[in-house]
Order: C-alpha cells, then structure tokens, then sequence
C-alpha cells in the first residue's frame, strides 16, 4: 500500500480505466479456464487432484510474483515498487489491516467453496459451458440487491434473470439432455459463494486506510487465495481418489508449466476484477467481465483445432451447438439488458456552513458511484445509478439527506452520455 502522495494522476479517463481492468478481467479469466482444460485433457489425473495441485501452485507462484513485484525501482525521481504499475496502493508484501483482513477470511472462505464446486465441474465439462456458468452469480447479485432494497423487481429486471437462467441453461444441455448434479452445483454452491466473495472483495477494495489511500488488490489476491486454498482444502481432501497423492508426483513436472500459466492468468484476472469492484458497481463489473461467455465457442474451437482434445469433446451434433450458441446469446442479453436498464443521475449538493468532511459519508451511500467534493457554489457532486426513478429517490436521495450537514439537494437525471 502506498502512500498517498505517491498516487498517479492518470493521463486516461476514469471510465477508460474501468472498462479496460473489467474487460479484461474476462479475458484473462478465459486465459486461466483454458489452461486448465488444457492440463486436464492433455495430462491423466483426475480433476481435484489436480486442483489441489493446481491451486497450491498458484499461491506459491502468486506469493512469490508479490514479492517480486515489491522491489522497489526510481521513477519520476521517486522509489516505487514495480507492483505500483498494476495497483497504485500497492507498496509492497504485507498483512492488511484488521477489518479488511477479516473480510478477506470471509471471501477467501466463499472463495473455497466456489472453487471446489468448478473443480468438480471442469472435469465433466467443456470450455465453453464451464466460462458461461460463472454468469449466473449476477442472479444472485441482482437478488441480494432486491431483498436490501426490500423492494420489488422491475420488468426489464425480471426478463434479465430470465434470459441468464434460461441461456445457462441451454449451455449446459448435453446428447442425454440435462446433467442434474451439476446443475445444482452451478445454481448452489458455486454462484452462491461467489456472490459471497463479489460482496466482499469489493468491501475489502473500498475500504480507506487513510484519506486517499485503499486495500491493494495484489496483497487481497494473495491473502484470499490461501484462506480459499486451506478452505477448500479442507472440504476437498476427504473428496481425493485413493491414488491422488501418487498422480501429483507423478505429473506435477509435466503440469508445471500449464499451472503456473493458469496462476499468472488467474492473478491477472483477480487483480484487475478487484480494482474494477473498487471503481464501479458488482452488476456492471460482472456484466463487462462477461466478455468471458462471448470467449467460450471459440476458445473450444480454436483451441481443439491446435491441440486436438486438449479443450474438451466437441461433438458432432449441430443442433447441440445452435442450443450452446442461442443459450450464450441469451445469456448475453439479459446481461445488457440489465446494464441498459440503469438510470444515472448527478446530484449537486450544498451543505450547512461549518460542516466538516462529508466525502466519505456520502460514497459509503449505497448506488453513489463516484463522489468529489467541489470548490465553488455547489460543495459537493455525486453520480449515482439506480434501475428507476424510483429507486433513486427512495434508495439513494432519502439516504443522502438525512447525513447530518446537508442543506440542499439538486437532482439532474442524465438523458444521453458519451463516454
């Protein structure tokens, strides 16, 4: 974590930022899933003996990748550690403060649960169902929103949830129709817990250690995945085959190198997820990291086409990849859908003479996405999103106005934005 007279002022737009780390996330989320599918098709170990495997790999290589990057170099006349480039509060290896650590447990331990659940399913699936499945946790989302809100969903919200169920659905048809077990896997364990861990890591992300300064991503990935791995651990050990320890010595040699490849993607991914979470809404970031789904089919395609099997069974039946394909296309409608359904406003606010500080106070408003205070006739100005009028007014406005200082609240609903 570095101190805050060492952060950037960036020379691209905020949004630029945003987009790229959620799209990119996706992509690299992609990345780690096919060199999984790799390992698992290339290599003879069964699926958990090689996530056991696999994940203890990666935290050796992501402990070793944060100590690395906490060398500190000169730049611009001031030393900084090389980790500074991918998170500006990074400054180097260390424990977190008490309350971030403790979300941490908590996420790590959500994190457990969701990555035994995909281990368990990555050996029964392909690619481009396995990448799709994720999606689901923007149901989950979408539904802690609405039971905190304690209000009722809209249309447009409803035909969303919809279309993601129903096109995950249609992904995860098989010759013999439907695998039972692992739909309840998809639709319990695995986007439960990783609803779980949204909620938390953008907690964690968002939490200030001082004024200007945040939780870096680099050291949440690394504290999370071994509270993740002894969790997962722990459920998954008495699950191992009676030869699991044989096939990792065994294989670990001829695995290496698909394992650290899937830890450096697997980081990526995580590092620039956590930092969108700390920039932008979880149903946006998890709508923009979706390009995931888009990357399924042909990462299948074109990965079998170079490595014949090494990313699942194709199969020859044209009429199961129209239901994959029309399952992805459902799957990405409800999710545009549900990020073109939002209403942003920008409220512009003067507080009572002697009021101190209510920057934090007003970004901690639930649906207040970015906060700046002003110099000037207006004291502060707020974006705020919601998925009606409605709920502007009674989720976020009603909030805003009973923080101790307000005096008066200026509403402007955005028509149309360029970004």
């Amino acid at each position: 974590m570095s101190s805050q007279s060492q952060r950037p002022v960036s020379r691209r737009p905020t949004s630029t930022i945003f987009y790229t780390l959620a799209i990119g996330a996706g992509v690299m989320r992609t990345l780690s899933v096919a060199f999984d599918y790799v390992a698992l098709n290339q290599v003879n170990i069964d699926p958990l003996s090689y996530g056991f495997l696999s994940q203890w790999v990666s935290f050796l290589t992501t402990i070793i990748l944060v100590a690395i990057i906490s060398i500190r170099r000169v730049s611009n006349g001031r030393k900084q550690s090389i980790g500074y480039s991918l998170d500006p509060d990074f400054d180097k290896l260390q424990l977190l403060p008490k309350k971030p650590m403790i979300y941490i447990v908590i996420a790590g331990f959500f994190a457990g649960i969701s990555t035994l659940s995909y281990y368990v399913l990555v050996g029964a699936s392909d690619a481009s169902a396995m990448l799709p499945y994720g999606q689901l946790v923007i149901i989950y989302l979408l539904l802690g929103d609405l039971l905190a809100e304690k209000d009722s969903p809209t249309i447009i919200e409803i035909q969303s949830l919809v279309s993601i169920l129903f096109g995950v659905l249609l992904i995860g048809t098989s010759p013999i129709g439907f695998d039972l077990q692992a739909l309840l896997i998809v639709l319990g364990p695995m986007n439960v817990s990783s609803a779980m861990v949204t909620y938390y890591q953008r907690k964690t992300k968002r939490y200030e250690i001082r004024p200007g300064l945040r939780v870096d991503s680099l050291n949440m990935r690394l504290w999370s995945l071994l509270v993740l791995n002894s969790a997962m651990s722990l459920f998954m050990l008495p699950m191992l085959p009676a030869n699991a320890w044989q096939a990792m010595v065994d294989n670990i040699l001829q695995l290496s190198w698909m394992m650290v490849g899937s830890s450096l993607a697997a980081f990526l991914s995580i590092v620039m997820y956590i930092r969108a979470l700390g920039k932008g809404s979880m149903a946006v970031v998890n709508s923009l990291s979706a390009i995931s789904v888009v990357l399924g089919i042909p990462l299948t395609i074109i990965g079998n086409f170079f490595l014949p099997g090494g990313f699942g069974n194709l199969g020859s039946d044209p009429f199961l990849w129209i239901l994959k394909i029309l399952g992805i296309v459902l799957v990405m409608i409800g999710i545009i859908a549900l990020q073109a359904s939002d209403i942003r406003s920008i409220v512009l606010i003067k507080v009572k003479p002697l009021t101190g500080d209510l920057l934090p106070a007003l970004f901690a408003v639930k649906g207040v996405e970015k906060a700046a205070a002003l110099a000037g006739g207006i004291d502060y100005l707020l974006t705020i999103k919601s998925r009606n009028l409605s709920k502007t007014r009674s989720m976020i406005l009603d909030k805003i106005q009973k923080i101790q200082g307000i005096d008066h609240i200026e509403t402007l609903v955005v028509i149309r934005e360029y970004r």
